[in-house]
């Protein structure tokens, strides 16, 4: 009776753990993120002064005052160049690789591609290391020792698209978009956290040290790839078998993965499946445009506000936190009280986005970057209900594709 009695506590209590997946995995994944992205801009403007500029350490280390508003400038227009060669590295072999991943992992399972994404980050992270420890390499040096290497394993598409296609498959219809949402908002729960987290820490308990931060991140990346590998599922469909004898290089870089990626997109289905499937990917694209400004507003802001490390951290724990707000009470009374449809989320998600964006551009005074990121919090509720249209508008045979 005793026995019976403690396992209905444990069920009703504990009984969640037994659903937790990948959750741990984006969290511990993007802590490190978030831990060190506004230090990392800041690593990448003062190696292009340091080293590409030869300006002094005590230059450097303050360019955002008034006075070193010149070198500063040219320092910007160097992190620019190498931020243009940078995402391009970072990102072409991602995109060909997602042609093989998504079918491969379709007939395979998830982990795999989740692991070998994480360990290209935990690659990134421990040289950037190697170079904030040497003073000879220039910022270009990043590019080829450690963004090349993350790209060749996959990066963010196969750790974002191994996440939700594995929530997707252990999950039914009716869950989905709220399993979605609860990803979401367990790793941009550490926005705030981890920005805030890494500039209390960056300035007051490591004396600014680049390698230590980065080290922290490498970390928190290990940890994860080490939770992934023991924790979650090789197969989650009953669909996705093992290797077995196959030669790993030549099932993954099949042609046919190829070919069923591009039938999967011009497949008839219907209803016009096919067309809302194409504008669902169009709507996507067009709204990672947004994803990437981070580091060009930190210049911005830096340049018109002579905002510090500690300044744009503020303002990202800011935005942030309103961000997981949105997603934590914006997503649920829209989808369940309100009962409004995807469609109707997705477009007041954009269109909070890009007012937002229209208060930034307008901005002459830093309270109203503060204003734009208010207008803005709603914005986040796009990606995760995209991804939730998406897959259900595709069977499970070709959720990964």
């Amino acid at each position: 009776m005793e026995s019976s009695n403690t396992n209905r506590i444990y069920t009703k209590y504990f009984g969640w753990i037994k659903h937790v997946s990948v959750e741990p995995t984006m969290w511990l994944y993007m802590m490190a993120f978030m831990f060190t992205s506004v230090i990392e801009q800041d690593l990448f403007r003062y190696k292009a002064c340091r080293v590409d500029h030869g300006c002094s350490e005590e230059i450097c280390r303050h360019l955002s005052d008034d006075d070193n508003k010149e070198i500063k400038t040219k320092v910007q227009m160097t992190v620019s160049e190498f931020h243009q060669w940078n995402d391009i590295a970072g990102h072409v072999m991602p995109i060909i690789l997602a042609m093989f991943y998504g079918n491969w992992s379709d007939r395979r399972g998830r982990k795999l591609p989740l692991v070998l994404g994480l360990t290209g980050k935990f690659i990134y992270s421990f040289m950037i290391v190697i170079n904030s420890m040497i003073d000879t390499w220039n910022l270009n040096m990043v590019v080829y020792t450690a963004t090349l290497p993350m790209s060749i394993l996959g990066s963010d598409v196969a750790i974002f698209g191994s996440s939700f296609a594995y929530i997707s498959d252990v999950s039914s219809v009716q869950q989905r978009t709220m399993r979605i949402t609860i990803l979401d908002v367990v790793y941009l729960s550490t926005m705030p956290t981890g920005v805030a987290l890494g500039s209390y820490v960056f300035t007051h308990l490591v004396n600014m040290s680049y390698t230590i931060m980065f080290a922290v991140n490498a970390t928190l990346l290990l940890i994860a790839i080490i939770y992934s590998f023991l924790w979650l599922k090789w197969q989650t469909s009953p669909r996705q078998q093992s290797l077995s004898d196959n030669n790993w290089l030549l099932d993954f870089f099949d042609r046919r993965h190829v070919a069923t990626t591009i039938r999967t997109l011009l497949k008839s289905r219907l209803n016009h499946g096919k067309l809302h499937l194409w504008l669902l990917l169009l709507a996507m694209c067009l709204y990672t445009f947004q994803r990437d400004e981070k580091a060009k507003s930190q210049m911005y802001t830096s340049l018109i506000f002579n905002w510090n490390v500690t300044d744009f951290s503020n303002f990202k724990t800011f935005q942030s936190t309103l961000f997981v707000l949105a997603m934590l009470i914006g997503v649920p009374v829209m989808s369940k009280l309100i009962r409004m449809k995807d469609t109707f989320i997705v477009m007041v998600g954009a269109i909070a986005h890009a007012a937002g964006r229209i208060v930034f551009v307008l901005a002459s005074r830093p309270e109203l970057f503060y204003v734009g990121a208010t207008v803005a919090a709603l914005g986040p509720v796009v990606a995760p209900v995209l991804r939730s249209m998406t897959s259900k508008l595709v069977p499970v045979e070709e959720r990964g594709v």
